[in-house]
């Protein structure tokens, strides 16, 4: 009996294990950006400390602008932020891509956004002050990365932070 019941534990194990790894496996696909000579990401800036966040007051929103100052044309994909209390998305005019959260918790996408030469766009990051309970407040520090086919800069990562009070 205690064979059998061995025997059964480890099938049922097995079988938890692959269907989890088919699971996760098929958890969307994530944009493929093929690097390419003459695409060229200019950054404003890649760190801000915007200061005092008051606990009361929504969302912080900052924008980091970017432009495409090469002579092709510039991908960009695989927007994560650091933290499940914070968002972001890219803005290019009128336009808003999707919104996309923390690495790992907000699936994988296959959206990509492009900026032709001479173009610019803004990365938002979308923070909720309030996401952390009152226990949260204090110092924070967030990011949100995104890969380019920049063959220079393939992985970006841009930053903000400040002192969540109330």
């Amino acid at each position: 009996m205690d064979k059998k019941l061995i025997v059964l534990i480890s099938l049922f194990t097995i079988v938890v294990v692959v269907v989890g790894i088919i699971i996760v496996g098929s958890g969307g696909s994530r944009a493929t950006l093929e690097k390419t000579a003459g695409a060229k990401i200019a950054i404003d800036h890649d760190s801000r400390s915007v200061g005092d966040i008051p606990y009361e007051g929504g969302l912080l929103i900052h924008s980091f602008p970017i432009k495409n100052t090469g002579d092709k044309n510039l991908e960009i994909g695989n927007i994560a932020t650091s933290c499940m209390c914070t968002q972001a998305y890219l803005k290019k005019g009128d336009t808003e891509s999707d919104l996309f959260g923390m690495k790992g918790m907000s699936g994988t996408s296959s959206w990509k956004g492009i900026l032709k030469p001479g173009e610019s766009a803004e990365i938002i990051a979308k923070f909720d002050p309030k996401f952390h309970g009152p226990q949260g407040t204090g110092p924070v520090s967030r990011s949100v990365s995104f890969e380019t086919n920049d063959l220079d800069k393939p992985y970006v990562e841009v930053a903000f932070d400040g002192v969540v009070v109330k």
